[in-house]
């Protein structure tokens, strides 16, 4: 059976580091009946559709369908629009993150590091003057009950919990018990229905501080490995 294109799409972007390519790369990967007029007009079909995973981004197309790569482009887009937008649009002015996920070794344990760690530099006049955000990134179909406990797990030492998925807003009784799951725990959630958006965002639920101790921050920060350049200024 013939590959549909957004399946064609999707094995070739995945190719790619941080699966994004520009047209005319991915027409290469295409092949020859794929010019590239096709494949920004294909592309920006695929776009379109919330439930598909495949967005256009400047000068190329990014698939953030999958976590499991090297480097996935998931992850990447959602740090670039936490920096960049979210954060700003939420009274965060000097951001940072670093994605840490791949960094468990064996022995570790399950739940152990978020996906991204962001820190947040404040007023030199802020107690404290610098917080931490844990932030777990749920693909498509991949956000439920179980990622709020998760993140909140994972966030222990940080001062804010968050989860950002991406894909069709989550509704119904599911949203219903997730909700109240997430109020109750402290941990925001974000949709991010379109990574490459940021400004269409949507913040669902609020995270609310967690106070953490000198002990517990030290934890956390060990825990998630993080490493001496990991904030360094561009």
């Amino acid at each position: 059976m013939a590959r549909s294109y957004k399946d064609q799409f999707i094995r070739a972007l995945r190719e790619y580091k941080h699966e994004k390519a520009s047209f005319k790369e991915l027409a290469e990967k295409m092949g020859p009946k794929w010019p590239v007029e096709k494949v920004e007009a294909k592309a920006r079909l695929l776009d379109a559709d919330d439930s598909i995973p495949i967005a256009v981004t400047r000068g190329g197309v990014l698939y953030f369908g999958s976590e499991t790569g090297k480097q996935p482009g998931l992850y990447k887009e959602v740090q670039r629009g936490i920096e960049h937008r979210w954060g700003p649009d939420n009274g965060m002015q000097r951001l940072k993150g670093t994605h840490t996920s791949r960094r468990s070794t064996r022995g570790d344990g399950d739940w152990t590091q978020p996906d991204l760690v962001v820190r947040v530099k404040r007023r030199s006049n802020a107690r404290p003057p610098v917080v931490f955000l844990a932030v777990e990134i749920e693909q498509p179909n991949g956000f439920g009950i179980e990622s709020v406990y998760q993140a909140y797990e994972l966030g222990r030492g940080a001062d804010f919990s968050w989860v950002f998925y991406a894909g069709p807003a989550c509704a119904g009784r599911s949203w219903n018990q997730i909700a109240i799951a997430a109020r109750d725990l402290g941990v925001g959630v974000v949709h991010a229905a379109r990574p490459t958006a940021p400004a269409a965002w949507k913040t669902q639920i609020k995270a609310r501080n967690r106070n953490a101790t000198r002990a517990q921050r030290s934890d956390f920060l060990r825990r998630s490995r993080i490493e001496p350049g990991d904030f360094a200024e561009d």
